[in-house]
C-alpha cells in the first residue's frame, strides 16, 4: 500500500468516527450537548466544532489559502444541527482534495501560517497524519463524556472501521 493509499484510508476512517460520534451526540439533549465535563474544549459541542474547524481550517492551507478566518471563530458553533452540515461540508471538500491528491504533492513542503501569524514549513503527508490523529484523539474525550452521558458510540478503533468497510457497512 502506498503512503497515498495510506492517507487516504486514515481519512476514510477520520470520517467514519466522526460520523460514529455525530450520530451518538445527536441522542443528546441541549443541555447535555453543552455541559462542561472537562474535555479539552469543555463539551461534547466544543470538541465536536473543534475537530471539524481543524479540519477546516487544515484543508484551506493544503490548499495554499491563508486562514480566513481564526481556528477559534471556525470552532464557535455549538448547536448540532450547524456542527452537522459543517461536517458533512469539510468531510466532501477532503474527499475532492485526497481524490485528486498525486503522491509527488503529498511529498511536497507546505509553507503556512497558523492563526497567531506564525510561518511553519512542513511536508504535507505530515500535516496531514497530524489532523487525523488531532481528531482521534479529541473524538476519544468526546466519546468519553458521551459515555458518562449514557450514550457510548461504541467501538472507534480503525480495526473495527476495516472490518465495517469489508462487510459493506461503510461506503
Amino acid at each position: 500500500m502506498s503512503k497515498l493509499e495510506l492517507v487516504r484510508a486514515l481519512y476514510d476512517y477520520n470520517e467514519y468516527a466522526n460520523n460514529r460520534v455525530l450520530e451518538t451526540a445527536a441522542k443528546l439533549g441541549v443541555d447535555e450537548l453543552q455541559r462542561k465535563q472537562g474535555a479539552s474544549f469543555e463539551s461534547v459541542a466544543g470538541n465536536l466544532a473543534h475537530v471539524m474547524a481543524a479540519q477546516v481550517v487544515w484543508l484551506e492551507r493544503w490548499r495554499g489559502n491563508k486562514n480566513r478566518r481564526p481556528l477559534t471563530a471556525v470552532q464557535s458553533l455549538r448547536d448540532l444541527g450547524l456542527l452537522r452540515e459543517a461536517f458533512d461540508a469539510s468531510h466532501a471538500d477532503l474527499r475532492d482534495f485526497l481524490g485528486n491528491l498525486t503522491d509527488d504533492r503529498l511529498d511536497a513542503v507546505l509553507a503556512y501560517t497558523d492563526s497567531a501569524g506564525t510561518p511553519y514549513e512542513r511536508v504535507l503527508w505530515q500535516l496531514m497524519l497530524h489532523v487525523g490523529n488531532h481528531g482521534s484523539y479529541h473524538r476519544a474525550e468526546t466519546a468519553m463524556a458521551l459515555t458518562a452521558l449514557g450514550h457510548n458510540p461504541g467501538d472507534l478503533d480503525y480495526s473495527y472501521f476495516e472490518i465495517s468497510r469489508d462487510a459493506g457497512h461503510v461506503r
